[in-house]
């Protein structure tokens, strides 16, 4: 541009110029504060142990029948067959056993997922909420 081309400009032009900007300026400025506000907060609170691992209350010294019941993945929605969980018996106080499940991957395709349900003894009963990590 040409020391001349400046003259020629028009006020409205200029001004036009200048509001976009500063336009522009200000929906910057909303969504980096929009931004810092929401910042985490769409992470989902944990409501309970990936491990698998709680107690029961033993039958007589040993770890109960135990099923697995209602696994349905967090992400996918997809349900997990109960008898794909494996039971193991790590420790033990007295009337208590601490069994910790596994999902055993070559009983049927898993899609990668967190899988929510209930542990229940052999009288129905639900004994433990499990969140399990399975297919990653």
């Amino acid at each position: 541009m040409a020391k001349n081309d400046l003259v020629r400009l028009r006020p409205r032009d200029v001004a036009k110029v200048w509001g976009t900007a500063f336009g522009q300026f200000i929906d910057l400025w909303i969504a980096a504060q929009t931004a810092l506000m929401e910042l985490g907060s769409g992470e989902q609170d944990i409501q309970a142990d990936p491990s698998g691992r709680f107690r029961v209350p033993s039958a007589d010294g040993r770890m109960p029948r135990l099923i697995a019941r209602d696994l349905v993945g967090e992400s996918f929605h997809k349900r997990l067959d109960g008898r794909a969980v494996i039971f193991t018996q790590t420790g033990s106080a007295p009337g208590f056993v601490t069994v910790e499940c596994s999902v055993d991957e070559t009983f049927q395709l898993i899609e990668g997922d967190i899988y929510s349900g209930q542990i229940v003894n052999q009288d129905g009963k639900v004994v433990a909420m499990i969140r399990l990590d399975a297919g990653s």
